[in-house]
């Protein structure tokens, strides 16, 4: 089991009200966040701080709900079913189906997701592989750590895209898709990503620098390959 110390999860837990947060009040979702859009499908690239779903506390900022306004505006009929899920901190491509069949089908198929991320640079190789189960940490409602007997198979490849200032540009691809498996399989290696306070250094900080910038699935309705890159945000470039 790698779980972290008790000392440094109440170190965490004193930092959360530090962590990085943005008021989304005057958000609108604007041609610049779609990266793709038909009659099913609409694919988003998400900002960091945005939670995918509403919750009781924080209703009418979720990206969820930004949807459910351009919807109205466009005048589009359409359900807001999402596929893919990520982190609040985590930006991104995130699919919304718009019925419910077509949301079954993607279900169905094994979509290919990549990541950029910037890592402190402890790497032994320039490429490899983790394979390292998962799970819930038991003192914790939202932490995960790599746990060998209650864990659940989990598998990311890593390359090193480029080296600088003790950091490294990362590309990151997921076999399996457990709630924080890069996080988690990074901070494993000892290569936990820039700014994460739940498994890298904890303390007041700005977004953990991870980014879903590719995506590639077959259209359940096309029967085409629909291959999508968005570009690493600036506020990432910036810190390395």
């Amino acid at each position: 089991m790698s779980c972290v110390s008790p000392e440094l999860r109440a170190e965490r837990e004193a930092q959360k009200s530090l962590a990085f947060h943005v008021d989304f009040s005057n958000f609108r979702l604007g041609v610049e966040h779609i990266a793709y859009e038909d009659d099913y499908l609409l694919i988003i690239d998400k900002p960091a701080g945005m939670l995918v779903h509403p919750t009781t506390i924080e209703a009418g900022t979720s990206l969820y709900d930004f949807v459910k306004t351009y919807y109205q505006e466009k005048g589009i009929m359409a359900d807001i079913h999402p596929v893919l899920r990520l982190d609040r901190n985590t930006s991104g491509l995130v699919i919304f189906a718009k019925e419910p069949v077509i949301q079954f089908w993607l279900s169905q198929q094994n979509i290919h997701k990549e990541y950029l991320a910037l890592c402190y640079d402890n790497f032994s190789a320039a490429k490899g592989i983790v394979e390292a189960p998962i799970a819930r940490n038991l003192e914790s409602i939202i932490e995960r750590c790599v746990d060998f007997e209650r864990g659940k198979y989990a598998k990311t490849a890593y390359e090193v895209l480029a080296r600088r200032n003790g950091k490294a540009l990362v590309r990151l691809k997921l076999f399996t898709g457990r709630t924080h498996q890069i996080r988690v399989h990074m901070a494993y290696i000892g290569c936990p990503l820039v700014n994460d306070n739940l498994y890298g250094t904890p303390g007041p900080q700005a977004r953990h620098a991870l980014h879903a910038y590719k995506l590639s699935l077959k259209h359940p309705v096309g029967d085409y390959l629909l291959e999508l890159t968005r570009a690493l945000p600036e506020e990432l470039i910036k810190l390395f």
